[in-house]
């Protein structure tokens, strides 16, 4: 039980963590000055105003001293990284193919943030799981998938460029994903992103003002199919 709860609370602290770095990157700021403050007051938090979900449930989502309301977007992907951790740990039983899927756990949030809050995503990461994924299942579709991601993320063409509707990196992430899993379920990954999107969209058509950042959906996707 207590390591169960050792990954819970380890994926929600890197979720904190991923939110502070994405955060600090739009005001330009380092992860490590100054230290976390509350961006209305300006105060600066004390350890336990910054224990993930905890303190965010505690203070009923706002800030201790000046009671400015925080958005829940950190304590969402606390929670939704403390669950995926300890869901792969519960299904995953050698320890580097444990670390290797929590890794990319971990870089699928970090990118879905980064393109639902700027709908632009760094391609290296996506080469980085190219390299991993190729590295645990070697295969030569896997290796022409692989040669096609790294013409993508380290020249000027893009595969997305070449079909209408999806955005910059949604398809080389796609590669990634038949890297990672297999071709037969990208259909199926496709499906469930376009049909999450599209619920969404209907209902919340205020969520996606501007242009759609499909990442998020591609994500939930390949979770939902890897589970």
């Amino acid at each position: 039980m207590l390591i169960q709860i050792y990954f819970f609370i380890t994926g929600a602290t890197i979720g904190s963590f991923l939110t502070l770095c994405i955060d600090r990157a739009e005001t330009k700021q380092s992860i490590i000055k100054p230290r976390s403050h509350c961006s209305n007051c300006q105060t600066i938090l004390k350890p336990v105003d910054l224990i993930p979900i905890f303190s965010y449930c505690w203070l009923n989502g706002q800030c201790r001293y000046c009671h400015q309301r925080f958005p829940p977007t950190s304590c969402c992907v606390e929670l939704v990284l403390g669950i995926l951790y300890l869901h792969v740990f519960t299904v995953t039983f050698q320890p580097l193919k444990l670390f290797f899927q929590l890794f990319v756990v971990t870089v699928l949030i970090y990118l879905s943030l980064i393109d639902f809050k700027q709908t632009y995503v760094n391609g290296y990461f996506l080469g980085v799981l190219g390299i991993l994924g190729l590295s645990f299942q070697f295969t030569i579709l896997n290796c022409m998938i692989f040669l096609a991601l790294m013409l993508s993320v380290f020249s000027s063409f893009q595969f997305s460029n070449l079909i209408k509707g999806f955005g910059e990196a949604d398809f080389e992430l796609v590669f990634v994903f038949i890297i990672l899993s297999r071709l037969q379920v990208i259909s199926s990954i496709l499906c469930l992103a376009s049909t999450l999107c599209l619920i969404l969209t209907l209902c919340f058509p205020h969520l996606h003002a501007r242009k759609i950042p499909f990442i998020p959906y591609l994500t939930f996707g390949y979770l939902l199919i890897s589970a």
